[in-house]
């Protein structure tokens, strides 16, 4: 009986935290597959559009459970849309050419919160992802 009441509580802690690294762990690669069907979805359409693209990365976020959501039920993190040639900077020419390609860069950043607050371990962590794919309209 003694050695129950002395390692329940290490178990049970054990346990939880063990959840919480799987969580985090699945949200993490929610981002990355986030980002990834952002730039997808805008790279083959015929008419992209940077706030397709977020719908687009939001709505792959939406299907993980876990995340934090606006008054919208939208998933609450920061998506960026970047369209340029390969330096990253330079506009692109429209329609982009074999010579001068356009990219598409989709960026997710989500802050990731434990659900309970560990004592000398962190509890925030930013999670920020990035997918760049070759556009082809």
């Amino acid at each position: 009986m003694i050695e129950l009441a002395l390692l329940l509580p290490v178990m049970v802690f054990g346990l939880i935290g063990g959840a919480d690294l799987a969580r985090a762990y699945a949200l993490q690669l929610a981002v990355q597959n986030g980002a990834r069907a952002g730039a997808e979805s805008y790279a083959i359409d015929f008419t992209p559009t940077a706030a397709e693209a977020i719908d687009r990365t939001k709505d792959e976020m939406g299907r993980t459970p876990g995340f934090t959501r606006d008054a919208f039920g939208k998933v609450n993190a920061t998506v960026t849309v970047t369209v340029a040639e390969a330096d990253g900077a330079t506009a692109c020419i429209s329609p982009p050419t074999v010579a001068e390609p356009c990219f598409v860069t989709v960026q997710v950043q989500y802050t990731y919160r434990t659900i309970i607050a560990w004592p000398l371990i962190p509890n925030v962590a930013n999670f920020n992802r990035s997918t760049t794919m070759r556009t082809f309209y």
